[in-house]
């Protein structure tokens, strides 16, 4: 649940927790507030009824969807054996990611995620490039490193890594400027 839905969720309940207070104040046989809701809910106002209830009835059901969002698993378990297991965090594989990528020669930026696969996990780049070099070689030998690295590294295996060109920059990276690849 995202930062949105979190705000959303806590200003729903809070006008939920109102709501049934003043139904409970209600109840017991306080008149403050039915003169309360009585003024507000009036059916001679519906400017006031009517765009509440869809701002409640929208914010219900954005909440409702929310909850149903599948949950990404944080890590990925590298073993699992009689003394415990040991996991890897989805953040690390990530950093280790982005270091090989942002050594190889004309990526200039780059974006990635990593999701967990049935037997690995599936690297997801978006990259921004250098306009002198070619696209199809660039996005090749950045599939064989990522491959290489995370295997290598981490012993996890690498399902797929799709690579989405998402600029080309302004200016070519300089030569002098680029890193070395990791090897």
């Amino acid at each position: 649940m995202g930062p949105f839905d979190r705000i959303l969720l806590a200003i729903y309940s809070l006008f939920l927790t109102a709501v049934f207070a003043l139904f409970s104040a209600i109840m017991i046989g306080w008149a403050a507030p039915v003169v309360f809701l009585r003024e507000l809910f009036y059916p001679g106002r519906p400017e006031v009824f009517w765009p509440l209830m869809a701002v409640l009835i929208l914010a219900g059901v954005r909440l409702f969807w929310a909850s149903l969002g599948k949950k990404q698993e944080k890590y990925v378990a590298l073993e699992d054996n009689n003394l415990g297991n040991v996991r890897i965090a989805i953040a690390a594989i990530q950093s280790l990611v982005e270091k090989v990528v942002t050594q190889i020669t004309g990526v200039s930026d780059l974006k990635s995620r990593i999701t967990q696969g049935p037997q690995g996990v599936n690297i997801h780049l978006n990259v921004v490039v250098s306009s002198d070099v070619g696209f199809p070689q660039l996005s090749g030998e950045i599939q064989l490193l990522v491959t290489e690295q995370v295997l290598a590294i981490t012993g996890i295996t690498v399902n797929s890594v799709r690579v989405f060109v998402e600029n080309i920059a302004a200016k070519p990276v300089p030569v002098a400027a680029s890193k070395q690849r990791v090897r």
